[in-house]
């Protein structure tokens, strides 16, 4: 069912549950009066001044804080992903500008590209913010985001939680040049001072390869199971693991090449 571009009255829908909500808006799990078919609809309160949706507090205003908060602020990210994927929701566009802080509690915003794991209304067209996106669409655009696209998302915003920098300076390089790097499997380096098991957990999440990323359940436990004293990481360890990822990116490459040549995979004239 397409449903692109059209608004449909919050009476259309019967209500399942609510998923999340906050000052200007509740997002909610409902199925189309009359059909099977499932959405997640997102209802502003009525209302609602514009300026009470502009001036909710950014998560990227709060990246400043000690560890023992970064922390806290990675679980309560990560619970907010889990609420949606336990409801088979995948965001598809998680930056820190859809991350909001409203009286002390994480929220998820800005649901325009969500859509159910498995559905085929939602349009494809290219959004999004390209450090964020899963390397697989930037590659091909008619790959189908799913949660573990979410996952990669994640694992940009564990490093930009603690770098309090934007990956690959977005704001001021072309989508082009960061595009090709992170096609080339090029990521940011984890700053020194980061706890280990935080550094090794988002790296997996942004790993290229989409089934070698956790699920949020295992991020989660990941996350609960990080110890405020333990060692950070060190210097030689990140620009070991750094060669080595390129390396396997390269190798990656030429079996593409080699299996793009091989003349018996073409029938013979």
């Amino acid at each position: 069912m397409d449903c692109s571009g059209r608004d449909f009255d919050f009476q259309t829908f019967e209500i399942h549950s609510i998923i999340g909500f906050g000052a200007s808006s509740s997002v909610h799990d409902a199925y189309l009066k009359g059909t099977l078919t499932k959405f997640a609809i997102k209802k502003f309160v009525e209302g609602c001044k514009e300026e009470i949706i502009l001036n909710e507090e950014n998560i990227y205003d709060t990246f400043k804080n000690k560890w023992e908060s970064q922390l806290i602020f990675a679980h309560d990210i990560a619970s907010a992903i889990s609420c949606l994927h336990d409801n088979q929701i995948i965001h598809r566009d998680l930056h820190p500008n859809n991350i909001l802080i409203h009286q002390g509690a994480i929220k998820l915003a800005d649901f325009g590209c969500s859509c159910l794991q498995g559905s085929d209304f939602y349009t494809k067209a290219s959004r999004g913010v390209i450090p964020y996106m899963d390397p697989k669409f930037l590659e091909n655009q008619s790959y189908d985001l799913t949660e573990k696209s979410d996952m990669y998302s994640l694992g940009v915003l564990f490093w930009e939680l603690i770098s309090c920098s934007s990956p690959f300076n977005f704001e001021t390089t072309g989508d082009t040049s960061i595009q090709i790097e992170i096609l080339k499997g090029v990521r940011e380096l984890p700053i020194p001072t980061t706890n280990h098991k935080f550094v090794r957990l988002y790296q997996k999440c942004w790993h290229n390869k989409p089934d070698e990323r956790p699920d949020i359940k295992k991020v989660i436990s990941a996350l609960s199971n990080i110890n405020n004293s333990e060692e950070c990481v060190r210097i030689e360890e990140l620009e070991n693991e750094e060669c080595e990822r390129t390396e396997e990116l390269e190798n990656e490459e030429i079996k593409k090449t080699v299996i793009d040549c091989d003349i018996s995979r073409y029938d013979k004239i």
